[in-house]
């Protein structure tokens, strides 16, 4: 016999809905269905719509929208760079120490 999985509700996949499931308090209940509801985007969506706004304004819009993410992203990929400088200098300090250890050791 197939084995179900136990955390799946079909009734869930349609749609913003959210199914009570055993042991779950109206507060976790609750949480799901905000999350759910916020991914779905229906409130952007909303706002977006409020108003008319012209083709070339959103395009705009999209253009300088993307040009952040993309400075965003670099600006990332620099913190990433500095974090791993550090981390080979730190690395390298401590084959230092332990070389001069060694050496202090033959000596003695």
């Amino acid at each position: 016999m197939a084995k179900y999985n136990k955390y799946y509700y079909p009734k869930e996949h349609s749609g913003i809905c959210v199914v009570k499931r055993k042991g779950e308090s109206v507060e976790d209940l609750i949480k799901r269905f905000r999350k759910k509801y916020s991914k779905s985007g229906i409130v952007k969506e909303f706002r977006d719509r409020m108003y008319f706004e012209k083709p070339s304004d959103r395009r705009r819009r999209k253009i300088r929208q993307s040009i952040r993410l993309i400075e965003r992203e670099k600006e990332q990929v620099q913190k990433m760079k500095k974090h791993f400088q550090k981390l080979r200098a730190r690395k390298a300090r401590k084959k230092k120490k332990k070389r001069q250890k060694e050496r202090k050791e033959q000596n003695d």
